[in-house]
């Protein structure tokens, strides 16, 4: 998190300097001050002191960046920031604009942002800097800086940029411009400025600063003394706008902090302790604390990963007094009356790898009343507006964004070959879809886009389209698909609620007609559809690419782009069909309900919606139920075929004891016999799936068996079962409720209700049939694109393996039918932004407005609340998968899979598990489905619960309710309470 305080935010200069903990009074600001005076001539020829920075007599935001300016009025307002220089900006101007060719300069890059040719000259103009050495006297000055401070800087210098535009409330740079820790050495240092020069380049940023209005920029760098940081984080002074809620009320301030260097919190990369502290006297109002197996620190060779011993990275990073110090702080920060601030924040004087040791208590003191030692500190690194940043392309301060349920087929951050070509089919077929339901959709209207990588759909945009049509309501569509509260259903409402339908109304006596005949005609179009993509399929296999010239591989690209565009807009049309199917289904139950409550309350009769004598079972979930059991599910095909080669090695001793010892990486390495031939079966048959299946840059099994392989090793450890008795577990449940429902509902509204459990099955399986159809296009894709990759390293030896993902489809298109293939320097622009985007952390599964840059606080308490998916009540133990988790053969059979989200590339380990619970999704995504299939418990929906559970808990999943309870006392971490955390309540609490 980068930015600072603005002039009118600064702290009062008379308050105190904020210490961590103990009696030092001294004051590393005059400490630094009296430092810089001393610094070589050579050094203050380039390079000025950070406290004179913020001197507006002698330089301003303009000269020096307004970061730079800010942490220097922070330094003079006596807040420990530490020690540091400022390069000033217009040396970026100087030396920047003179290397660069005309046209190449920020203000003509920014006026052509998003253009192909915007995006070209930013791509040479990054390269180009990255590759010009600095003026040898600015390196004699770096050279000096670092004799001068390397005995007091065993971690180095963090380089960090400061952009004249930032960072006030109206722009921020934050995340979007490169910081460079733990430099060491003039040849660091100038490698680390050159860095964050050339980060300026990168076309979210160009983006960024063409969508604020910024026309000119130049980049000043701060070089900063790295503090030895035994703990670092992020404290939020206040909920961003639209995340106020049960979680993070309007009193309070989040603090997320882990143990050594803060940059995983900031970027994502670990789990962090989350502290909610009133606002009011920094009492702490809840807390969760993460297992901190892994700490980051600056080593002799540079940044590196230390392991954390385990009473360690069960504790706190931080206690009551430092969280005191934090509050504080942020009350310093807010006198002025602005805010919220996010404050980067490190803690110095301790070994993140051990606990603190406890001082020694003075004379005549109780034992743990002294203070700790003197040299340990809070350090600011950096302040800045939590308000600051853009909105997403097509929304502004109102609109709301969700990727709840995207994000199952995408977790993480796209590459920009998927996103361009993803992009391209689901706008379309989206388009097509509401076209077909005589929907009016606005001309230049943007449905999906970009967040740091991630697909969001604009939820405000698509509910004023479908509003259009009767009983699209929010709380109708976002109940199945999960990640609203009832706050945003309700602002989704109020948006939505004045759209006219008189348009629809008017053209019902047309598309009413063509689109029941549509949907009549469904499957015959899916098996029509199916029978040229087989054929496509096939020609494309038997093709050896390797001799067709360029313009014939750009021929095939388009050929099969436009096959994944059909293959879309059909699996579009069949998921409409599938929801209006289940909407149907779920009025005429609510219908026959409202119809007869009345008797059946008189009767003492159990509720129509509560078959089973369960008080909380609702219609929605009743429908699910109904329409479960489903034959043919492609979803539920490679669990099941996984669990049947399963069972064939079990039977081939030798087979099942090369599996277990890791000697097992493709079937040829399996025995002769039914099992190497069942497993050689499924990768021709499931090939194309794979974990996280979407990113075409991700290897698909056939390529790469061995998440496979970990799965087939994780059904080995448990009893053989019959994947048969799994599916028929889920039918017999839709029977027993059907049953029920025999009893009590006249023949005619019976032969209705199966009639419409019919359908809703029928369309529920073509959606999946073209999903699957999805996957194997995208897998047809990747072959080409592969055989791409091949040609441009060919044209470009220096260029990485799987470059051609960083291109977008319409650059290959060009490239390819133009003969030209010169893609290395967009390759090199576009894989730094990709890798930016990577580290951060996800942001909200759905926000308003901007995207705020902080790891929200998980579900509280013992019981947590989500969403019921599948049937069912189990207990077991926790194994929470990791984004991007490699150990899948790690899974025991019978332990509760918790995960942020599941795709069908993890849908084998169901049959293992005894349950399954995901952040995102909602009872109609893939998880939900495969989870009915299988007959085993599902919740969905359950925020946090990848930091409130943890692996080894023991948990109770109530599938009927939506409810996850843990049911042992873990060992609880160390209290927060005191005199700072006195009442906290835990965000999750052990039970008992």
């Amino acid at each position: 998190m980068t930015g600072p305080v603005p002039a009118s935010q600064a702290p009062d200069q008379a308050a105190e300097p904020c210490y961590f903990l103990g009696n030092d009074v001294a004051d590393p600001t005059r400490i630094a001050r009296a430092d810089s005076a001393t610094d070589p001539p050579s050094v203050r020829e380039w390079l000025k002191p950070l406290e004179s920075a913020g001197q507006r007599r002698h330089t301003s935001a303009k000269r020096v960046g307004g970061k730079a300016a800010s942490l220097g009025r922070l330094l003079r307002d006596g807040l420990p920031v530490p020690r540091g220089w400022v390069l000033d900006a217009r040396c970026f101007t100087e030396l920047v604009d003179r290397q660069l060719p005309p046209g190449h300069d920020l203000a003509t890059l920014i006026r052509l942002s998003g253009t192909k040719a915007g995006v070209d000259r930013a791509a040479r103009a990054r390269d180009r800097i990255l590759s010009e050495p600095l003026p040898e006297t600015l390196s004699t000055a770096l050279r000096a800086l670092w004799q001068a401070v390397e005995p007091d800087a065993p971690w180095g210098l963090a380089v960090r940029s400061s952009a004249t535009c930032e960072d006030s409330d109206e722009t921020s740079m934050a995340g979007l411009a490169t910081t460079v820790l733990g430099a060491r050495g003039e040849a660091e240092l100038d490698a680390a400025i050159r860095q964050v020069w050339a980060s300026a380049f990168l076309p979210r940023a160009l983006a960024y600063l063409a969508h604020a209005g910024v026309r000119d920029v130049a980049m000043g760098v701060v070089l900063q003394v790295m503090a030895r940081a035994e703990a670092a984080g992020v404290l939020f002074t206040a909920p961003p706008p639209g995340l106020e809620g049960e979680h993070w009320r309007a009193g309070e301030r989040l603090v997320n902090v882990t143990l050594g260097l803060g940059a995983p919190v900031v970027d994502g990369a670990v789990a962090a302790d989350t502290i909610r502290i009133a606002r009011d006297g920094g009492r702490v109002v809840a807390s969760a604390v993460a297992q901190k197996r892994r700490a980051l620190v600056v080593g002799p060779a540079g940044i590196e990963e230390v392991p954390v011993p385990e009473e360690r990275a069960e504790r706190p990073a931080l206690d009551e007094a430092a969280l005191q110090q934090l509050a504080e702080l942020a009350a310093r920060l807010e006198q002025g009356g602005k805010g919220p601030f996010d404050v980067e924040f490190a803690v110095e004087g301790g070994d993140p790898g051990r606990p603190p040791e406890p001082p020694e208590p003075p004379d005549g003191a109780a034992p743990g009343s002294a203070p700790p030692p003197a040299e340990r500190r809070v350090w600011v690194l950096q302040v800045r507006p939590v308000s600051g940043g853009g909105f997403p392309e097509g929304g502004g301060p109102d609109t709301i964004w969700s990727r709840a349920n995207v994000s199952e087929a995408l977790p993480g951050a796209a590459t920009p070959l998927t996103w361009s070509v993803a992009r391209a089919f689901s706008d379309r077929g989206f388009r097509e879809a509401f076209s077909a339901l005589g929907c009016r959709v606005p001309r230049g209207a943007r449905l999906v886009t970009n967040v740091y990588g991630r697909f969001y759909l604009n939820l405000t945009a698509f509910m004023q389209i479908a509003a259009q049509v009767p009983g699209l309501s929010p709380r109708a569509l976002l109940g199945m698909s999960g990640g609203a509260s009832e706050q945003l259903i309700a602002r989704l409402g109020e948006q939505s609620a004045g759209v006219s339908r008189r348009r629809f109304y008017a053209r019902l006596p047309l598309t009413g007609p063509r689109l029941l005949l549509r949907q009549a005609r469904l499957e015959r179009e899916v098996a029509a559809y199916e029978g040229e993509a087989q054929w496509a399929q096939r020609a494309l296999s038997e093709l050896d690419m390797t001799l067709l010239p360029d313009d014939a591989i750009g021929t095939t690209l388009r050929s099969v782009f436009l096959l994944l565009e059909r293959t879309g807009t059909l699996m579009l049309h069949c998921a409409s069909a599938s929801l209006a199917s289940h909407l149907a289904l779920c009025k005429a139950l609510e219908r026959v309900t409202r119809r007869r409550a009345s008797a059946r309350s008189a009767s003492g009769e159990a509720p129509l919606d509560d078959p089973a004598g369960r008080a909380e079972t609702n219609i929605e979930h009743l429908a699910q139920v109904l329409a479960g059991g489903v034959r043919e599910l492609d979803s539920a095909g490679p669990g099941i075929e996984l669990a049947r080669v399963a069972e064939l090695v079990m039977l081939d001793r030798v087979a099942r004891e090369r599996l277990l010892a890791g000697e097992v990486r493709w079937p040829r390495d399996l025995p002769e016999g039914p099992a190497r031939d069942a497993l050689a079966r499924f990768l021709d048959a499931y090939g194309d799936r794979a974990v996280r299946e979407a990113e075409l840059a991700t290897p698909r099994w056939r390529e790469d068996p061995s998440p496979v392989i970990a799965m087939l090793m994780a059904s080995l450890r448990g009893a053989p079962g019959d994947p048969e008795r799994a599916l028929a577990r889920a039918r017999a449940l839709a029977d027993r409720e059907m049953a029920m429902l025999e009893t009590r509902l006249p023949r005619v509204e019976l032969a209705l209700l199966r009639a419409l459990v019919g359908r809703a099955q029928r369309y529920v399986r073509l959606r999946e049939r073209m999903r699957t159809w999805v996957t194997r296009v995208l897998g047809m894709l990747r072959k080409v694109a592969l055989d791409i990759d091949r040609r441009l390293r060919r044209i470009e030896p220096a260029l990485l393996p799987g470059s051609v993902f960083f291109c977008t489809y319409e650059e290959l298109v060009t490239a390819l039918s133009s003969g030209r293939a010169d893609v290395g320097h967009v390759v090199r622009l576009r894989r730094a932004e990709h890798l930016r985007d990577a580290a951060r952390p996800d942001p909200p599964p759905t926000f308003i407005g901007r995207p705020p840059p902080v790891v929200l606080p998980p579900a509280s308490g013992v019981r947590l609340l989500g969403l019921p998916a599948s049937p069912g009540v189990v207990e077991g133990r926790a194994r929470v998968l990791d984004p991007g988790t490699s150990a899948l053969d790690a899974v025991e059979p019978g332990e509760v899979l918790v995960a942020r989200t599941t795709d069908i590339g993890l849908s084998p380990l169901f049959l293992v598990a005894a349950a399954v619970v995901t952040e995102l999704g909602g009872p109609m995504s893939h998880a939900s489905i495969v989870a009915r299939e299988y007959g085993i418990p599902a919740v969905v929906n359950v925020p946090g619960v990848t930091l409130a559970i943890k692996t080894g808990d023991r948990l109770r999943i109530d599938g009927d309710r939506g409810v996850v309870e843990r049911l042992d006392e873990r060992a609880a971490p160390p209290s927060l309470g005191g005199a700072v955390g006195e009442g906290a309540a835990p965000l999750a609490a052990p039970a008992g």
